[in-house]
C-alpha cells in the first residue's frame, strides 16, 4: 500500500506535541519505519477552525446517522444539517426531532425525503457542502460516489463497501476526490482517537522495530437484533434490522472487524495478500450471518495477523490490538496502548491524565469532524477513504473464506463479479426462504 494512501493530500495538517508516559531511554538507536513526510497525523484541535458555514446532507438517519449529525455539529461554530434523507419515515422524523429539540437545527419537509433514491434529492439540495452517509453498509459506495461526481466533501460511515463491486466503485469515488481536491473522512474513528494516533507515531518512529505479525479482536455478547413485527413486509423487516443480514452489513466481521483489521493495516501500511477463515452461526437470533470469525490473514511480506471476531453472550469479551515487532510490541489489550520490548518490559505508555489536561475534546466521533472541517475550510484536502477500503476489502475476504471453507486471495477476490447489490428494490415481500446460513464446504465461492 502506498504512503500516500495513508498520508492523504499533501499539505495536510501536522500534529503537535506527544503525550506520553516512558520508562527508560526508548529513543535510542531507533530505526523509523518510515519518515513524518509519508504518513498523515491528524491536527487534533478541540474545535474546528473558524471559517465559512458549511451545510449538510445526511444519507441514513437511523442511531448512527443521528450521532453523525450531532458530531458534525458539535464539531465547531457554523456547521448545520440542511437535508436528509432515509427510507423509513419514522426513523427520519425521530433523527429530525432530535436535532431540532436538542441542537436547534430544524430541517424543512421540503428539504426531508424518502426512498431508495431520496439521497440524491438530499445531496442536490442547493447549499449542501458535506455529505454526511450513514446507510447500511450495501449502498456507501454508490452513495460516496454520487456524492463525490456532485463535487460534495464527504464523511461516510465504516465499512466502505461489503463486496467486490462496490469496493471497485468506493475505489473509482476516491480517485476522483483525489483528483478533485474533496476530502473524504471515514467513521473508522481510531485513526482519530488521541491514544492510537500517539501509538501510530510511536511504531512508525521504531520503537517495536520492523512489524512482523499481529492478532486483533472484536469478541463481544450479541449485537442490536430485532424482531420482525406483525404486517412487516419481508424488504421492511430486513432494513430494521440491517445488522443481522449478509446482503445489508456484509456480517459482523466486516460490519465491527474493519476496525481492529484497519489499525494493522493503518500502522503496518500493508494489504492483505490472502486469507483463510472459519466461522459458524451457534446462537444467533435472526438473520443469516455467523456471530463467530477466526481469521489468518497474511499481508505483504509473509506478515501473519490472526483475527478473532465473536457476537455471543456470556463469553470473555475483548476489543483489542496486539502488534509484533522485532525490537518489541504494541498493544491495546486493557485499553493500555503500550509499548514493550522483548524482554516485556514496560517502554511507552499513552499518557491518558495528560491528554486530559491539555485538551476538553476526547471523543474520537466529534474529533473526525473536527479533522474534516478543518480540512474543507483551510482548501487541504484529506482523503482517509483508502485505507478504509482496503480494509475492508481485508474483511470481504475473511468473510467468503469462512463461508465457503477456501483460501481467499486480494488479486482474484478484488477482480471478481461478487455482488451482494439486489437485482430489483421495492419496500415489499422478497422471498425470506433464500436468506440461509452458509454452511462451509457447500456455500460457493463467490
Amino acid at each position: 500500500m502506498s504512503s500516500a494512501a495513508i498520508a492523504g493530500a499533501s499539505g495536510a495538517i501536522s500534529a503537535g506535541g506527544l503525550l506520553t508516559s516512558c520508562s527508560g531511554n526508548s529513543d535510542k538507536k531507533l530505526t523509523p519505519l518510515r519518515p513524518p513526510s509519508e504518513y498523515y497525523i491528524p491536527n487534533f484541535t478541540d474545535k474546528a477552525i473558524a471559517g465559512r458555514p458549511l451545510k449538510a446532507a445526511l444519507i441514513g438517519c437511523g442511531q448512527r446517522g443521528t450521532g453523525a449529525a450531532f458530531d458534525f455539529i458539535s464539531a465547531g461554530d457554523d456547521l448545520s444539517v440542511i437535508s436528509c434523507a432515509d427510507v423509513f419515515q419514522d426513523r427520519m422524523d425521530r433523527c429530525r426531532t432530535r436535532l431540532k429539540e436538542r441542537r436547534g437545527n430544524e430541517i424543512p419537509d421540503e428539504t426531508s425525503f424518502i426512498g431508495f433514491d431520496a439521497y440524491k434529492n438530499a445531496i442536490d439540495v442547493p447549499g449542501v457542502d458535506v455529505v454526511l452517509i450513514a446507510s447500511p453498509t450495501l449502498w456507501h459506495p454508490e452513495h460516496v460516489k454520487y456524492a463525490i461526481d456532485k463535487g460534495k466533501h464527504v464523511f461516510c460511515e465504516k465499512p466502505a463497501c461489503i463486496d467486490a463491486v462496490g469496493y471497485r466503485l468506493f475505489m473509482q469515488a476516491v480517485r476522483q476526490a483525489q483528483a478533485s481536491g474533496l476530502s473524504i473522512v471515514t467513521g473508522t474513528q481510531r485513526h482519530h482517537q488521541r491514544a492510537y494516533v500517539e501509538s501510530y507515531k510511536k511504531v512508525q518512529e521504531g520503537h517495536i522495530g520492523r512489524i512482523t505479525g499481529g492478532t486483533v479482536w472484536w469478541n463481544q455478547g450479541h449485537f442490536d437484533f430485532r424482531r420482525r413485527s406483525p404486517g412487516e413486509t419481508d424488504m421492511e423487516y430486513m432494513l430494521r434490522d440491517f445488522f443481522s443480514w449478509n446482503w445489508l452489513c456484509g456480517d459482523h466481521v466486516v460490519d465491527q472487524g474493519v476496525h481492529n483489521v484497519d489499525v494493522f493495516c493503518w500502522f503496518s501500511h500493508l494489504k492483505p495478500v490472502n486469507a483463510i477463515a472459519m466461522g459458524s452461526q451457534l446462537r444467533r437470533i435472526t438473520g443469516d450471518i455467523f456471530d463467530n470469525f477466526s481469521v489468518d490473514f497474511e499481508f505483504e511480506g509473509g506478515i501473519h495477523v490472526h483475527a478473532m471476531m465473536r457476537q455471543i453472550d456470556n463469553c470473555h469479551f475483548r476489543v483489542a490490538e496486539f502488534i509484533q515487532g522485532t525490537k518489541g510490541s504494541w498493544t491495546t489489550i486493557n485499553e493500555e496502548f503500550a509499548i514493550r520490548d522483548l524482554d516485556g518490559n514496560l517502554i511507552w505508555k499513552y499518557d491518558d491524565e495528560v491528554a486530559k489536561n491539555k485538551f476538553e475534546q476526547h471523543n474520537p466521533y466529534v474529533l473526525e469532524h473536527i479533522d474534516l472541517v478543518n480540512h474543507i475550510r483551510s482548501g487541504k484536502a484529506v482523503n482517509e477513504a483508502e485505507i478504509t477500503a482496503i480494509s475492508s476489502m481485508a474483511c470481504i475476504m475473511a468473510r467468503e473464506s469462512a463461508y465457503s471453507g477456501n483460501i481467499t486471495s486480494w488479486d482474484e477476490l478484488t477482480q471478481s463479479d461478487l455482488s451482494l447489490m439486489p437485482a430489483e428494490l421495492h419496500m415489499g415481500n422478497v422471498g425470506m426462504d433464500k436468506f440461509t446460513v452458509p454452511k462451509q464446504g457447500t456455500s460457493p465461492r463467490y
